[in-house]
């Protein structure tokens, strides 16, 4: 069986050994074939100049019209975000077109500790994976400890666990049937 492409775009300075390193542990989780394109520039029509912020759902558009034969695209960007039902947004997915963004800065807010790169990596990383899940048709969870559980802060983002619960993962294997799309370990 084929594997699953994952696209992962870098958008403006978004750069540094991290995206390695998620690109290694997404195609481990997931058994994907992750692939990093080329850093790009931000679409002007997604820019609110009386918001000074960029309108997600442009971006993921744009996102997905460059992913080509990727089954799921991530952009990660380094501007504040806004969509519809938020000013401020950590991520969006859109689920048909299986592409999302997540915006680094939020998850840079209150970095605490003596390993601040490692914080920032895993929120990135459960981020990552709550917006693979939901591209995968999955709903948020009221687990607070599921990496499906819907943050609203950085800090309750950094109490999830970097895994699905149980019952997502059932959900998801329901969903899909016994394909190995998501390894155990997860």
């Amino acid at each position: 069986m084929r594997r699953p492409k994952f696209l992962i775009i870098p958008m403006g300075n978004v750069l540094g050994p991290w995206i390695e390193r998620l690109m290694r542990q997404l195609a481990e989780s997931f058994a994907a074939e992750v692939q990093l394109g080329r850093p790009i520039s931000y679409p002007v029509s997604a820019f609110n100049p009386a918001r000074k912020k960029f309108f997600c759902h442009t971006i993921i558009d744009f996102l997905r019209e460059i992913a080509g034969e990727a089954d799921f695209v991530l952009g990660l960007t380094d501007v504040e975000l806004y969509s519809v039902h938020s000013n401020s947004v950590v991520s969006e997915v859109h689920l048909q077109a299986r592409s999302a963004v997540i915006a680094l800065g939020r998850l840079r807010e209150f970095l605490m500790g003596e390993r601040p790169e490692e914080v920032l990596f895993d929120r990135l990383y459960k981020e990552a994976l709550r917006s693979i899940g939901h591209m995968l048709g999955l709903p948020p969870c009221p687990n607070p400890r599921c990496v499906m559980y819907p943050s609203r802060t950085p800090f309750e983002t950094d109490l999830k666990r970097a895994t699905f619960c149980p019952e997502c993962l059932i959900k998801m294997r329901l969903r899909l049937g016994s394909i190995p799309l998501l390894r155990e370990a997860a």
